[in-house]
């Protein structure tokens, strides 16, 4: 996705701009948080942005009018420095999740139609939902596998067929990207359905 292409998420400003910091392409906006450069590395900013330019405009066109920034914090009607400290501490949240699943083999990511307002590409909000796999994926995946263990990725079982199948060629191109053998992400999604008891369903990759 270059910088004149417009999607469903659409360009937007920047928020706080004298925090932005780009690495390898990606603009992460928030003030900074403990820790956040064990999370947000050059080799994980690297995947992401590879990710976001191969699937972004798949994902704005999944539907359109869904595509609106995540609220990542309930505004404070207390004035200019509250709302700061509020977006600050969801940030640090944010952050803190991810460092304390870095050795968790199940990763339940945001919905792809969901937008990070924080995490930019050319002035383009990224996918909240990719932003959560490519990190968890890109930390944790090579350690889960020397265990002898496999990563697996929750879906809310909301997920359109279209939306499903872009996971799908996600996760065969995250395998590829990272040196994963073939089939070592899984997916589990829950099912509310009577018919078939409700609760989760292992869901195996489709062949490409």
């Amino acid at each position: 996705m270059n910088a004149q292409t417009t999607t469903a998420i659409g360009t937007q400003e920047l928020t706080n701009p004298a925090n932005a910091i780009t690495i390898n392409g990606i603009t992460l906006t928030a003030a900074r948080a403990p820790r956040q450069n064990e999370v947000f590395t050059a080799d994980a900013l690297t995947f992401l942005s590879t990710l976001h330019r191969e699937f972004g405009q798949r994902i704005a066109e999944l539907e359109a009018g869904e595509l609106q920034p995540q609220r990542n914090f309930v505004p404070s009607p207390l004035g200019q420095k509250e709302r700061a400290q509020e977006a600050e501490a969801s940030w640090k949240a944010l952050v803190d999740t991810y460092l304390e699943n870095s050795d968790c083999a199940f990763a339940t990511p945001r919905r792809l139609t969901r937008s990070e307002d924080r995490i930019f590409s050319q002035g383009q909000p990224l996918s909240a939902g990719l932003v959560d796999f490519a990190l968890h994926i890109q930390r944790c995946a090579r350690r889960l596998v020397s265990q002898k263990r496999a990563p697996f990725i929750s879906l809310l079982g909301l997920e359109s067929e279209e939306e499903l199948e872009i996971w799908q060629e996600m996760f065969t191109r995250a395998e590829e990207l990272i040196g994963l053998p073939a089939s070592t992400i899984r997916a589990i999604t829950f099912s509310a359905a009577k018919d078939d008891g409700g609760g989760a369903i292992l869901v195996e990759k489709r062949a490409r």
